[in-house]
């Protein structure tokens, strides 16, 4: 081709490039020079671009130019109802949600989505409408902890030399056995653990997550020498900055990244895993560090994104135990099938540290639950002693919630909301080393059976109701500054007490605002757009969430 223009009437717009071989960081150069942005890699030899203009390009060997197709920017499993929109990852969240709105479809906040998401519900009609718009990259089914605004943590996607993939990718590359279903021995390198869990014990959690890709594919896992060597997959927790190009934002935002193999990626950093230490690893609760190793293994086998919410490799991480016939049925698409018996990971040597003195083994007392109750919500109360440093106290359930108790020694859990039917809920206590957890099972009975009446003084720790939360000022969803930083005022009230109220924003900044019935709150923005969300709590462990959108100019 000698010549490319911008879809639209007027405006960047974008396109799908595909080259005659592999595009290298020459002809990626010669784009940028010409003022086309390079957005993302495409399969095969391609590139998502935006530009605002004609261009010509006779000279970089350009086979083919075109926009993306409304309807392959429809999943196979959206349908009416609730489903994310993805839109290019240089739309800017204003203009997004304006596309949205513009259109008459329903827009439903949540604050957990990533930043080129948005949550909403409309009939077919009304997506097939939404997928003619140039801003839009792909729809796809919301899970149902996005819909009832169940707390979840977005992955931030695999990752290319140009970028993290497009949703609409399921593969990309011929994995590491090559063009065909064959079969490949991939090893790795633990080069820096985290010291939130036990080293042994966090690695054998990534062990097993490797063992469950190996029960699906031929893809054997071996302990290697070497984090550079090729075929290698190195396994590093950091934080911030570390050297790879996209910094870790901190507590409560990106939980880890993975490169693609090689192909597309290059060696050494091809397939490598890394995990962000300043987020709260845990075992067997949320963050789990086994959950979200196994969504990023797949990643690092070739696995994109899967658009179904029941699928490990779904966007959203949840808690897993093993891998879905989805995500199975996806990587045998790049892999022979596995008919033997896989081998087991060997962990490699470690040199055993100087043994401090031992400190009280780490012990959880719960004070069982009732095994029936009529009620919505149960509240669970508990010990904890011994242990060393620290004593965490978490909680999960078999619904895809989770939290964290009040106190340590003395602890108590209110307002956990119950599924009709059993309900599995987890108790687990973690020091700086080991951890401990019981299960109980409890069932919520049908409005058939007769309720148990409600104690009127009815203790604090089974309140369910959440507080309210206003935002006085700014007094728009969507406000623009030329400032470095924008003053948040507001009010919040609870039936038992507002505990705290903290904010947060996209760009990684979190703290705790001033007050809590009348609050306030200086926040830091970064040039370009920020989402900024509130949040109001109660001693219970009830939330209430807003949030704005700021540009700053």
């Amino acid at each position: 081709m000698a010549e490319i223009r911008t879809p639209v009437f007027a405006g960047r717009g974008h396109l799908l490039l595909q080259f005659e071989t592999a595009p290298d960081a020459t002809t990626v150069a010669a784009l940028k020079a010409r003022g086309i942005d390079v957005l993302s890699d495409v399969p095969e030899n391609g590139l998502l671009v935006s530009l605002d203009r004609r261009i010509d390009v006779r000279d970089l060997r350009v086979r083919f130019a075109a926009p993306i197709a409304p309807p392959d920017k429809m999943s196979p499993l959206a349908a009416g109802g609730f489903n994310i929109v993805e839109f290019h990852p240089d739309v800017d969240p204003n203009d997004a949600r304006g596309i949205v709105l513009h259109q008459g479809i329903e827009l439903r906040e949540n604050p957990d989505l990533r930043p080129n998401h948005l949550l909403i519900k409309a009939d077919t009609a009304a997506l097939a409408e939404l997928a003619k718009q140039d801003s839009v990259a792909y729809i796809f089914p919301a899970s149902d902890a996005l819909i009832s605004g169940v707390t979840t943590r977005a992955c931030a996607g695999a990752l290319t030399a140009n970028g993290v993939a497009a949703q609409s990718i399921p593969t990309f590359g011929d994995g590491w056995d090559g063009p065909g279903l064959g079969s490949a021995t991939v090893q790795y390198v633990f080069s820096r653990m985290t010291t939130k869990l036990d080293p042994s014990a966090a690695q054998g959690e990534i062990l097993r997550a490797m063992a469950e890709w190996e029960k699906a594919v031929k893809v054997t896992w071996q302990p290697g020498s070497s984090a550079t060597a090729a075929k290698t997959v190195n396994i590093i927790f950091a934080s911030g900055n570390h050297g790879d190009g996209y910094p870790f934002d901190g507590l409560g935002g990106v939980l880890a990244h993975t490169f693609y193999p090689s192909a597309p990626n290059p060696e050494p950093l091809a397939g490598d895993m890394h995990f962000d230490d300043a987020e709260s690893w845990r075992i067997g609760a949320n963050t789990d560090l086994f959950s979200v190793a196994l969504h990023e293994l797949g990643h690092a086998l070739g696995l994109g994104h899967s658009d179904s919410p029941t699928a490990v490799m779904y966007p959203y991480y949840r808690m897993a135990t093993g891998l879905s016939s989805l995500d199975i049925g996806t990587a045998q698409t790049l892999y022979a099938a596995q008919n033997g018996t896989p081998s087991t990971p060997v962990t490699p040597p470690v040199t055993p540290p100087v043994t401090p003195p031992a400190a009280a083994p780490l012990i959880l007392l719960v004070n069982a639950p009732a095994a029936a109750t009529s009620g919505s919500s149960i509240a669970i109360t508990g010990t904890t002693s011994g242990g060393k440093g620290t004593v965490l106290v978490t909680w999960s359930t078999d619904h895809a919630q989770s939290g964290t108790a009040q106190g340590s020694a003395a602890w108590s859990i209110g307002g956990i909301a119950l599924a009709n039917g059993a309900n599995t809920i987890t108790i687990t206590a973690a020091d700086s080393t080991t951890h401990v957890s019981q299960s109980y099972v409890v069932t919520r009975q049908t409005s058939s059976t007769p309720a148990t009446p409600v104690t009127p003084s009815a203790p604090k720790g089974s309140d369910t109701t959440p507080p309210t939360l206003a935002i006085t000022s700014p007094s728009s969803t969507a406000v623009s500054t030329s400032a470095a930083s924008i003053v948040f005022t507001g009010t919040a009230k609870d039936n038992l007490g507002v505990a705290s109220v903290t904010w947060a924003t996209n760009t990684g900044s979190a703290g705790t605002a001033s007050g809590t019935a009348q609050w306030s709150a200086s926040i830091p923005l970064l040039v370009g757009s920020n989402t900024v969300t509130i949040r109001a709590s109660d001693a219970a462990g009830n939330v209430a969430w807003r949030s704005v959108v700021v540009t700053r100019r």
